[in-house]
C-alpha cells in the first residue's frame, strides 16, 4: 500500500519538477542580458523545493519500499549483470541525487554572482544539466528493458 502510493507520487511529481527545471531554464535562457528579477528568485526556489521533494519521495522508495531495489541490495553482484535491476541500483537514483546535489550548488552560485548577466548564465547552464540528467535517468515508456508507464501505479 505505501509503495503503491509513494510510487504515484513520485510518478506524478516528476512532471512538476519538470516544469519548475525547464521553467528555470527557460527563464534564464530568456532573460540573459536583463536583470535578475524576483520570478527568477521564485523559479529558482520552485525549481528547487520540487527537486528537494521529489528526491525525498524517491529515497522512499529507493531505500526500502521498491521491490526492484530490495532485490538489487540482496545481491548487488547479479543486479549489475541484470540491466533492469542495475538500472535503478546504480543509474536512476544515484543520477538523480547528483542533478538534485548540483541544482543547489548551482543556486548557490546564482545567488553569489557578481552580476545579473552572470547570474542568468550559471542558472542556463548549470539548470539545463540538471534537465538533461533528469531526462536521461528517467524510465520513460519508450526505454528498451527499464521503460515504465507515464504513470505508473494508476
Amino acid at each position: 500500500m505505501a509503495y503503491t502510493f509513494l510510487l504515484a507520487a513520485h510518478s506524478l511529481w516528476r512532471w512538476v519538477v519538470l516544469g519548475a527545471v525547464a521553467a528555470r531554464v527557460g527563464r534564464a535562457v530568456v532573460a540573459r542580458t536583463g536583470p535578475y528579477t524576483a520570478l527568477d528568485k521564485r523559479l529558482g526556489l520552485a525549481a528547487m523545493i520540487s527537486l528537494d521533494l521529489q528526491l525525498v519521495l524517491g529515497l522512499g522508495l529507493y531505500c526500502g519500499l521498491s521491490p526492484s531495489t530490495r532485490t538489487a541490495f540482496a545481491d548487488v553482484g547479479a543486479a549489475m549483470k541484470d540491466p533492469y535491476l542495475r538500472f535503478w541500483l546504480v543509474e536512476h537514483g544515484p543520477v538523480l541525487v547528483f542533478a538534485a546535489i548540483l541544482a543547489h550548488i548551482a543556486n548557490v552560485r546564482v545567488r553569489k554572482a557578481a552580476n545579473d548577466a552572470r547570474r542568468h548564465r550559471i542558472a542556463a547552464i548549470a539548470f539545463g544539466i540538471v534537465l538533461v540528467l533528469i531526462l536521461v535517468a528517467m524510465p520513460w515508456p519508450f526505454r528498451p528493458v527499464v521503460g515504465r508507464p507515464w504513470l505508473p501505479g494508476f
